[in-house]
């Protein structure tokens, strides 16, 4: 095997294009790492073909042949090289802060993208972080306040950025990670248009009128988020959001964390919601067909059977009085 590995790798410099031609394909198929010595020269081949296949087996074999197989592609003049070696950098790990170093100083943003997260995938680059995050590159700053490499300070900096993607990408790791968010930064963020619902946890946490801004700021189709956010935090009608949600008229958002509730007050707050004008056919509708799994209960019948004889609604009325015969047709 080795005689015929050192043949063809010598094939790759013969005069005759077919034979190197042939070489390369042979190469390929024995994939054996140590034939992408024989590829670096290429990278200098006036044949944009041969030039192309030696990036090839750069990609294939640089990782098993270690570190110093990226020192070709990264001294090179081509940029196409430079790339090539900045595409690898991760594979390395902290290995390769050397050569990503020099490809942080590129003027291309690919190597420089690709070398910055390279370097600030460890924690330890607080420092590189803290510059990086001054970056006139939007994705550089992004990868400099969301990397291992960031503090809760820089971080919490980031929410301040003039680009929406990089805000909403800080945010989500402060919100993962539990971390403060102030009221006057919530404001700022739903005034700087980003996914509202992003701020779910944090505005509901703080309560008040961040709460009350998150959700009039919301589109309809980010309701059943808030509501998700908000059963994960408040677990009692008494709890000051959901009494400063009523008192606003914002009663789709608590219909919606009534639902699969099970308990003395909610059912009251239920029945009461069920007879509030504000709240819409749709959320009265969803409420009662949620409670059909408590069929079986005489108070829920009861209340089912009361609120049917007083409904001017024909489609509640009629979902109402199926509630509270459903035990009957169950036989609960």
């Amino acid at each position: 095997m080795a005689g015929g590995l050192n043949t063809e790798m010598a094939r790759l410099s013969h005069r005759d294009i077919r034979q190197r031609r042939r070489a390369i394909r042979v190469l390929f198929d024995l994939d054996i790492p140590r034939a992408l010595e024989a590829f670096v020269p290429l990278l200098d081949d006036k044949d944009p073909w041969f030039k192309s296949k030696s990036l090839e087996a750069h990609r294939k074999w640089a990782v098993q042949n270690g570190i110093e197989s990226l020192k070709p592609l990264v001294e090179h003049k081509w940029l196409e090289a430079n790339r090539c070696a900045a595409n690898l950098l991760l594979n390395f790990g902290t290995n390769s802060s050397d050569y990503a170093q020099i490809l942080l100083a590129s003027d291309d943003q690919t190597c420089k993208r690709k070398a910055a997260e390279s370097l600030l995938q460890v924690a330890t680059n607080t420092k590189l972080a803290q510059d990086l995050a001054g970056d006139d590159d939007y994705y550089i700053r992004k990868l400099a306040y969301c990397s291992p490499s960031a503090d809760e300070k820089l971080r919490n900096s980031g929410l301040n950025d003039s680009n929406n993607s990089v805000k909403e990408a800080v945010l989500k790791i402060i919100v993962s990670n539990g971390e403060t968010i102030s009221e006057s930064q919530i404001t700022n963020l739903f005034e700087s248009g980003i996914d509202s619902s992003l701020l779910s946890k944090p505005a509901i946490l703080l309560g008040g009128n961040s709460l009350l801004k998150l959700v009039e700021s919301s589109p309809s189709n980010k309701t059943q988020q808030i509501s998700k956010a908000l059963g994960e935090i408040c677990d009692d009608v008494d709890d000051e959001q959901i009494q400063n949600l009523l008192t606003a008229g914002h009663l789709s958002i608590v219909a919606r964390w009534l639902m699969g509730r099970k308990d003395p007050k909610s059912d009251a707050l239920l029945w009461q919601l069920m007879d509030d004008d504000r709240l819409a056919t749709i959320d009265k509708s969803r409420l009662l067909e949620r409670l059909i799994g408590r069929a079986g209960e005489p108070e829920i019948n009861a209340m089912a059977a009361a609120f049917a004889s007083r409904s001017d609604d024909a489609l509640l009325k009629l979902t109402a009085e199926n509630l509270s015969t459903a035990a009957d047709e169950l036989n609960l």
